[in-house]
């Protein structure tokens, strides 16, 4: 194991879990050990080892993310995604081919979110995007569903930060490929990709729903219809 990764583990151990309400396994789709640590600990946790090591290079840095995407606890695997913004000078040195390999080892929509969602931001994209698109488009058409669904989670927060069609395009191309899925992994990205694009591209959701009204889960109608006409996602009864 890597030494800094054993440095943040052990951190992670010292503090006492927080009660489980549910079957924290089950509601978060993954297999891996929990160890039910808050995310506000979890967050201080790598800012102080951030202040400790902010000469890290960026060699280290990597094989560092590569150890922990490789740990046994839902806990490790969540700080890939934490160290990622936490150093935006090495995220935006990170290669498609790395994230790959990273969703080989994540299970659960936790997983997926935690290592995509805000963590690649549109400049990062634009950086080489023909690189990033095809990865994408390739995520779109993989047999594991968790790459499938990191091909719209990784567009959520671009979307909503940046109105450059090139974006806007992708993630239509990408809610219109998987649109006939049955998994719900991949409805509620699409769900959510669909809302985020309203910021910036309003009349093209309202027309692409509209169009296609009856291919689309009937979820993610539901959903970003109630976007596009309160401005708000619908709350739960």
């Amino acid at each position: 194991m890597n030494i800094s990764h054993l440095q943040i583990l052990n951190e992670l151990k010292k503090y006492p879990p927080r009660p489980a309400k549910h079957n924290a396994k089950n509601y978060i789709g993954s297999g891996s050990i929990q160890y039910h640590v808050s995310n506000p600990i979890k967050w201080k946790i790598a800012s102080e080892w951030k202040k400790k090591n902010k000469n890290i290079s960026y060699e280290e840095f990597k094989a560092l993310l590569y150890s922990l995407n490789e740990g046994k606890s839902h806990d490790e695997k969540s700080f890939v995604g934490r160290l990622l913004q936490l150093f935006p000078q090495y995220r935006n040195l990170i290669l498609p081919k790395d994230l790959d390999m990273w969703l080989e080892n994540v299970r659960g929509w936790a997983e997926v979110d935690g290592l995509c969602q805000n963590n690649f931001t549109y400049q990062d994209f634009f950086q080489d995007w023909k690189l990033w698109e095809k990865m994408i488009r390739s995520f779109s058409k993989d047999k594991n569903v968790h790459k499938r669904r990191a091909s719209l989670v990784l567009l959520t927060g671009p979307v909503n930060y940046s109105p450059d069609k090139r974006l806007s395009a992708l993630s239509f191309e990408m809610i219109e490929q998987l649109k006939h899925e049955k998994d719900i992994l991949i409805i509620k990205a699409i769900s959510w990709l669909l809302r985020s694009l309203i910021k910036h591209h309003k009349s093209q959701v309202a027309a692409y729903l509209k169009k296609n009204k009856d291919s689309l889960p009937k979820i993610a109608l539901r959903e970003a219809s109630y976007k596009l006409v309160f401005g708000v996602k619908r709350k739960l009864a």
